[in-house]
């Protein structure tokens, strides 16, 4: 089995169906920003504060580069996909999965404060600011690989889906083998 890469904006649920997703596949879940966590010895926060966003940025497509190309769930960072370079190499050694969600509902998800405290662009941008980075960054999800909405979801019902999707692919895929 091809890694599979989920992305989506924060607040997603791309943390909490990559480890359902993982315990169902029987493979295991890597997340992206503690992955460069470990490689910076540093948390998110304190690359964010320290060295800016690019740095950050920088450090995840390193990060992204490092983890395993089999038998594995990836949960990216909401602005991984902005660099193409980092789309491009997901699609090319797994398959992209975008959890669409509203921005109502991520909105509503994010204003938790145990949320709040944990992503640093919010604790610099007003709700307009976020909603614009959403929109920017919205164009560049749409160019995965599968689609899941999840707004109304729980994480079992989306990971059912993205089970139902990946036997759908798998089987158009060996149909065309077949041809």
């Amino acid at each position: 089995m091809n890694t599979i890469y989920l992305v989506g904006f924060m607040g997603c649920g791309k943390t909490s169906v990559g480890k359902q997703l993982s315990k169902q596949l029987e493979v295991p879940p890597y997340d992206v920003d503690s992955t460069v966590e470990k490689l910076r010895g540093k948390t998110i926060k304190e690359i964010f504060h320290n060295e800016g966003e690019e740095a950050f940025r920088n450090y995840e497509s390193l990060a992204i580069r490092q983890l395993p190309l089999e038998h594995a769930v990836v949960m990216t960072g909401g602005g991984a996909v902005v660099r193409e370079e980092n789309l491009s190499y997901m699609k090319s050694k797994g398959i992209v999965i975008y959890l669409k969600t509203s921005f109502p509902v991520l909105w509503n998800r994010l204003m938790k404060e145990d949320e709040r405290n944990k992503r640093p662009i919010l604790l610099t941008r007003t709700k307009e600011e976020v909603q614009a980075l959403f929109h920017e960054r919205s164009k560049y999800y749409e160019k995965s690989d599968i689609e899941i909405v999840t707004d109304h979801f729980t994480t079992e019902e989306v990971c059912h889906q993205i089970l139902e999707k990946l036997n759908r692919l798998n089987t158009e895929q060996l149909d065309k083998t077949k041809k």
